[in-house]
Formats: structure tokens, C-alpha cells, sequence
């Protein structure tokens, strides 16, 4: 009995062993099984460069710091929806690039990634490329953090120089480098259908003016002037060549201007003088032809009876009578024609005078206050003329008359 109850104390002691040691199997082998249903493995592939990480998370976020991988603001980064045929995770993670596209005459920036081609950035910053054109680097290399791209465009022109027409491709830029470009160097005097410094552009025509100068020296007659003077001497209406006119001559210096070896103008560039022209003078009459009367203008001139201007200081008009018999003067001289007797207080001793009627019929002529009588004194008469015969002292009798004092 006491044997029964040993045996039956071990064998309890055992089954609860057993059953501990599965229940510890049991809860070994589910925190296995739960481990192993929450662990994640995804593949990174980051710019070509793959790396596989394992962790209990499968956000993209922290599947990426796991890799020890920072993503820039302008990196792409791309989960697939479909997992690798072992079950991982795709992560694709491309570094942006800030390119810059040179083309013209502009710089446009356009954000591209890792294995993007210089084509694809092309396009993207709206350049359409022409058959000519040229582009570095190559629309098929890929792109990375250094690349820059220029777009270098070529233009179909005709360029016509020296005779010769010729069509060409030529790179962008100005007029004066596509000459170059071309071969064609321009002289200081040359002319362009176009501005040297426009812009090239499809289908534009240049045409090259070669321009050339030349010096030409010839002697040309130089013309005299023909001048005219007054001359007191002649009578009006007549005229007198005083000195003949002579014809002078001159050296001339003449730039004549070429364009494609045709004459296409000149100008004077220098006039010197070898022989000046001698004037030619005429002298033209201003007397007045004689005649048997005075002329008494109304601009306050006299002109005498042959033609010669009077010039006097004052003028007397009054009475005048007529004397004759010889004898002496007051004065001491003999009485004669062209002396007259005067009031001294008046007309003094020797003063010259020329007397002739108000209207200028009548003419005393030129004479000399040089006598003195009673009819000239109380202001009767204002002078009494001398004659050389009493015929003629009859015939004047007493006129009224102007006497100008000279």
C-alpha cells in the first residue's frame, strides 16, 4: 500500500513536469511564429546602388532611415506596389538635379534625376531641336549633378561677297560672326544689307559691299566776277570797262568712292588756289550831261548846267539886277562877268557863290561876291550881276533868283 502511494506521487509530479515543459514549448514556438510574421525586407535601390534592410516597420519613412538614406526636396522617390518574387520591398530612391539649359539667348533651370537624359531635360525646358542644331552634352548622355547644357542653334543664310553667292549654315549669334564664321572679313569701309550686329536667323540674306576710295587731282578754271562802280566823271548813260576780268585757276582734290569696283560718287575734299581771278570793272556814268539849265532837285541838291553837283551851305533867294561899264571893283579887281556886287554884311567879300533862277532857266552861273552898290543895300535886291554888255543886262533885268553860297 505504501508502495502504491510512492508511485502514485512520482507520477503526478512527472505528468506536471511534462505539462509545464509543453505549455513552455507551446508559448516558445507561438512568439516564434509571431516574430516571424512581423518582420519586413525591402530592397533600396538608391542611384543604381542596391541595399537590402530587415525591420519590423514597413513605412517607406523608416525603411529609409534604417538604410541610413536622407532624401533631398527634389530627390524622387518611388515605392513599387509590387513586391520581388521573395516577398521584399521595392524602394527607388533618384537625386534631383538642378540643370541648366543654355539656349537663345536665354538660361532656363529645370529639375531632372538620376537617370534622366540630357534629352529629357531638353524637353522639359520647351527647346525643340532643328536638324543643325547642336547640343553638349549629348541628348542620350545621362545627367548628373554637374551637367550643364548649351544649345548652340544653326541657321541656313545666304551670304553674297566678291561676286560670289553662297548658301551656309552658321551658328547662332550676330551678323559680324557669321561673316567670320563664314570666312569673310569686313574692311573699315565696307557696308552690310544688314546690321553687322543682328541676330542671325533662318533664311536671311547678307549682302557684303566692298568699298573703296580713290584720290583724283584735276585744275579747273576759276571765273571771274563782274562788278560795276559809279564814277562822277562820266556822263549818265555811259560806261567804261576800267579793268578787264582775267580768269584764275585752281587745283582740286576729288575723292571718288567705289562700290564692288563701280563708281558710286565722289566729293571735294580740298580746293587750292594758283592763280586767283582778276575782277572785271565797269565804271558807269553818274554826270549829267551839260545843258543850258540848272537843275534845282527837290531833295535840297542843285546840279549845275554841266551836269556837276552843287554843293553849298546856304542858300539866298530874292531879287537880283543886272550892271555893266567896267571898272574896278570895291574890291580892287576889274569888274567883270562872274563878279557881283553884294551887301558884305549879307554875303561877305570873296565868298563863292553859283546863282541861277529858282526853276533853273535862268543861269547866272558860278561868281564871286566881289562889289558892292546901292541896289544891294535895304534888301531890295539881293545881288547885282555884272554883264559885259548892256544888251545883255536889258535882256536879264531883274529876276527873281537863288544865290547858294559855296
Amino acid at each position: 500500500m505504501q508502495f502504491n502511494s510512492v508511485n502514485t506521487a512520482y507520477l503526478k509530479s512527472t505528468l506536471k513536469r511534462v505539462v509545464a515543459l509543453a505549455v513552455m514549448i507551446i508559448i516558445t514556438v507561438s512568439s516564434v511564429v509571431t516574430v516571424a510574421a512581423t518582420t519586413f525586407n525591402a530592397v533600396i535601390d538608391n542611384d543604381g546602388t542596391k541595399k537590402t534592410v530587415q525591420l519590423f516597420s514597413g513605412d517607406t519613412d523608416e525603411i529609409l532611415r534604417s538604410a541610413g538614406i536622407t532624401v533631398g526636396a527634389n530627390d524622387l522617390v518611388v515605392r513599387s506596389a509590387a513586391k520581388t518574387a521573395n516577398g521584399e520591398i521595392q524602394i527607388f530612391v533618384k537625386s534631383g538635379y538642378a540643370i541648366s539649359v543654355a539656349f537663345d539667348q536665354q538660361i532656363k533651370t529645370v529639375y531632372m534625376h538620376y537617370g534622366d537624359t540630357v534629352g529629357q531635360a531638353l524637353k522639359k525646358a520647351g527647346v525643340t531641336l532643328g536638324a543643325n542644331d547642336m547640343v553638349n552634352p549629348s541628348p542620350t548622355e545621362l545627367v548628373n549633378a554637374e551637367t550643364s547644357i548649351q544649345v548652340g542653334r544653326k541657321y541656313h543664310v545666304s551670304i553674297t561677297a566678291d561676286g560670289i553667292s553662297s548658301a551656309a549654315i552658321v551658328t547662332e549669334g550676330t551678323v559680324a560672326n557669321a561673316l567670320t564664321e563664314f570666312g569673310i572679313t569686313l574692311g573699315s569701309d565696307d557696308t552690310l544689307s544688314v546690321d553687322k550686329t543682328a541676330k542671325v536667323s533662318e533664311g536671311m540674306k547678307i549682302t557684303v559691299a566692298r568699298v573703296t576710295f580713290q584720290e583724283a587731282t584735276t585744275s579747273e578754271a576759276v571765273a571771274y566776277q563782274k562788278t560795276r562802280e559809279n564814277s562822277n566823271t562820266l556822263y549818265k548813260g555811259n560806261t567804261q570797262l576800267q579793268t578787264p576780268g582775267k580768269v584764275g585757276s585752281q587745283t582740286v582734290v576729288t575723292r571718288l568712292k567705289f562700290v564692288d569696283g563701280k563708281a558710286a560718287g565722289s566729293e571735294v575734299i580740298s580746293k587750292t588756289m594758283v592763280e586767283q581771278p582778276v575782277n572785271q570793272v565797269t565804271l558807269v556814268g553818274t554826270k549829267r550831261k551839260p545843258s543850258a539849265y540848272a537843275v534845282v532837285d527837290t531833295d535840297g541838291t542843285v546840279t549845275d548846267q554841266s551836269g556837276n553837283v552843287v554843293n553849298y551851305s546856304r542858300k539866298i533867294s530874292g531879287k537880283c539886277s543886272a550892271y555893266t561899264g567896267g571898272g574896278t571893283t570895291s574890291t580892287g579887281r576889274a569888274a567883270a562877268f562872274g563878279l557881283v556886287a553884294v551887301d558884305p554884311k549879307v554875303i561877305p567879300y570873296g565868298s563863292k557863290l553859283y546863282i541861277c533862277s529858282p526853276n533853273g532857266k535862268t543861269v547866272y552861273g558860278y561868281a564871286i561876291a566881289a562889289d558892292t552898290g546901292g541896289f544891294v543895300y535895304g534888301g531890295h535886291v539881293i545881288a547885282d550881276l555884272y554883264y559885259d554888255s548892256e544888251g545883255q543886262c536889258r535882256n536879264f533885268g531883274i529876276k527873281n533868283m537863288n544865290i547858294y553860297v559855296l
